[in-house]
């Protein structure tokens, strides 16, 4: 996957992309929904240390399943003469440790301004840190996929700007909801 005019592709990039772009767009939906809903620093912190750990093992044995099934089958492929190669079994431990370790990243950095500021700013502060992390992984795959790499970097901050709104409106939802019981 790597040639000498692309960028560099590290061992397990797929796990790492699938823990940074599934954990910004759940680990965000779940701070920005439970913000609105209460606007309670500690709510919102306990949703997001323990949502964001069991996301963050959720995608890692999901993603680590995934490839082991993946490789079952290539290994299958490469029995039958149909392809020459499967993914290592180093690849798979590796994609799975740093689909964790993305996911717990996102889960830190979207946390720490709660820990220092008011819920609205720091609902900006992490959604402007979902947004930088989106479009640069976005970017970094569009360069990969050798397509326009500005575009896919805008279509990564849509797909998470997009979750955020829902979530927000969720939230709101059931403030409304629970105030009126």
């Amino acid at each position: 996957m790597n040639d000498e005019s692309g960028p560099k592709v590290i061992e397990g990039f797929q796990g790492a992309a699938f823990g940074l772009a599934e954990g910004v767009i759940t680990t965000l939906g779940m701070i920005v929904g439970v913000a609105a809903a209460t606007n309670d620093v500690w709510f919102i912190i306990i949703a997001g240390i323990t949502g964001g750990i069991a996301n963050a093992l959720g995608n890692s044995f999901g993603f680590f399943l995934s490839e082991m099934t993946e490789r079952g089958a290539q290994i299958r492929q490469i029995s039958q003469g149909k392809i020459t190669s499967a993914h290592s079994m180093r690849e798979v431990l590796v994609s799975g440790v740093l689909t964790f370790v993305a996911t717990g990243f996102v889960v830190v950095v979207f946390l720490l301004p709660f820990f220092f500021t008011t819920v609205p700013v720091a609902v900006v502060v992490a959604s402007a840190a979902a947004a930088l992390i989106l479009f640069f992984l976005g970017y970094y795959v569009g360069r990969l996929s050798r397509e326009p790499p500005i575009g896919m970097a805008i279509r990564y901050v849509a797909v998470g700007a997009t979750g955020a709104v829902l979530s927000y409106l969720m939230g709101d939802v059931l403030r409304a909801w629970i105030l009126a019981l």
